[in-house]
Formats: C-alpha cells, sequence, structure tokens
C-alpha cells in the first residue's frame, strides 16, 4: 500500500472520530485534517470543535457554515421534487479541505458538477 500523507476526517467531535483521529496519526503517520459541517444543528454541537480537533492531532480543522447552500441547494429542491437525499454537499467540501482547488461530485441520474471551492482559499465565507 502506498503511503498515505493526509487524510481530511468528517469530524464531530463524537467518541468515534475523536479516537479515530489520534488512531490515524499514530497509525499511517500521517497530517490529518478535520472538516465539521454546519447544517444548522446548534452553536452548541460546533462550540469548541476546532479546539478539540485541534488537541487530538488534526493539524487543520475548517468549520463550514453550509446552512443556505444545504437549503438552497439541496434540501429544497429534494423536497420539491420527492426526491431522495444525498450527500453530494459533504463530498465536495471534503475534497476542498484536503487542499484541492475543485471538486467533483456525480448525482444519482449521471449529471456531474465540477466547481471550486473558494472558502478554503480565503475567498469565501
Amino acid at each position: 500500500m502506498d503511503k498515505v500523507n493526509k487524510v481530511v476526517l468528517a469530524y464531530s467531535g463524537g467518541l468515534d472520530t475523536s479516537v479515530i483521529l489520534p488512531w490515524l496519526k499514530e497509525n499511517y503517520g500521517c497530517e490529518v485534517i478535520t472538516f465539521t459541517a454546519n447544517l444548522g444543528q446548534g452553536d452548541e454541537e460546533l462550540e469548541g470543535l476546532e479546539k478539540k480537533a485541534l488537541d487530538g492531532g488534526a493539524t487543520k480543522a475548517h468549520i463550514l457554515d453550509l446552512r443556505e447552500e444545504f437549503l438552497s441547494e439541496y434540501a429544497f429542491p429534494t423536497m420539491q421534487a420527492g426526491a431522495i437525499y444525498e450527500r453530494a454537499i459533504f463530498a465536495w467540501n471534503i475534497v476542498c479541505a484536503a487542499g484541492h482547488g475543485e471538486a467533483h461530485g456525480q448525482n444519482r441520474r449521471g449529471g456531474g458538477r465540477r466547481r471550486h471551492c473558494p472558502r478554503l482559499h480565503g475567498q469565501g465565507k
């Protein structure tokens, strides 16, 4: 297996992600960056999360406010169409957190979307 240099961990700060963070560093010797999406779960769930991730060994801790995007691009259109909820919003933003300038997502209908990731490059919110 090739050496793993960097891992982006979808991080909630719960038991599972808090335990796996140092485990990844110890077992793979890699940089671990955490990614948390604020989808409106409340400030109390996000409070102290960045510090917890960094204290746990993350080199960076991204917490992005995706509430507006989640509602306008996913929740409302999904409800209007009676469609199945997809997790593409997380995948694209996790790829961005890995340091790539673009992410590509594929939906179930076969329509791909390529988008620039300005939030993590000092251009967005």
